[in-house]
């Protein structure tokens, strides 16, 4: 455990320089995911994590036509018992000209409790430190607000002995801009 918290504040300490000029909350996004997801998505018995993310604006990350790199922070939550998570890495997003459609692909890091939860709860992985990525395609609905669908995929590419289980959540999210 301490060795992923170290791991963690590594990757934040060396990000950290690069965020020295950023735009302080600029975009905030919340919203559900149905774990664990596949076919089944339109199951209501799958939705059963609550996400929130936190994005920056830094001046380095604007790149014209090509759109925009933003790092985030955030948390998938899971109110049925099973790994929560808190993550960290950068988005690219891509606005469309004309339309008010974007498309994003994200990459980063992520901890998970799994260590912590009590009773038979069977564990995901066998690491605490997961790659995580994430993919969304959104619609401004107002100015400084939109939807999206997100699809989020997490893995320890079986770093840590146990076999190298995915989980891919699916959901929806509103996003505010400030």
């Amino acid at each position: 455990m301490i060795r992923t918290l170290l791991l963690l504040a590594t990757f934040l300490a060396t990000t950290g320089l690069a965020w020295a000029q950023v735009d302080l909350l600029p975009e905030i996004r919340a919203g559900v995911f149905a774990r664990d997801a596949g076919a089944e998505l339109l199951d209501g018995a799958r939705i059963e994590d609550a996400n929130v993310e936190l994005l920056f604006a830094p001046e380095w990350g604007q790149l014209g036509l090509l759109g925009e790199i933003r790092p985030h922070l955030g948390a998938t939550l899971n109110t049925a018992g099973h790994e929560s998570l808190v993550y960290a890495g950068a988005s690219w997003t891509v606005h469309l000209p004309v339309l008010p459609v974007w498309a994003e692909a994200s990459l980063g890091a992520a901890v998970h409790n799994g260590a912590w939860l009590e009773g038979e709860v069977p564990q995901q992985w066998g690491c605490a430190a997961l790659l995580r990525a994430s993919g969304s395609v959104g619609v401004n609905v107002l100015p400084g607000a939109a939807v999206m669908l997100t699809a989020e995929h997490l893995t320890d590419g079986g770093a840590c002995g146990a076999p190298a289980e995915g989980l891919t959540n699916l959901g929806v999210r509103a996003a505010l801009r400030f």
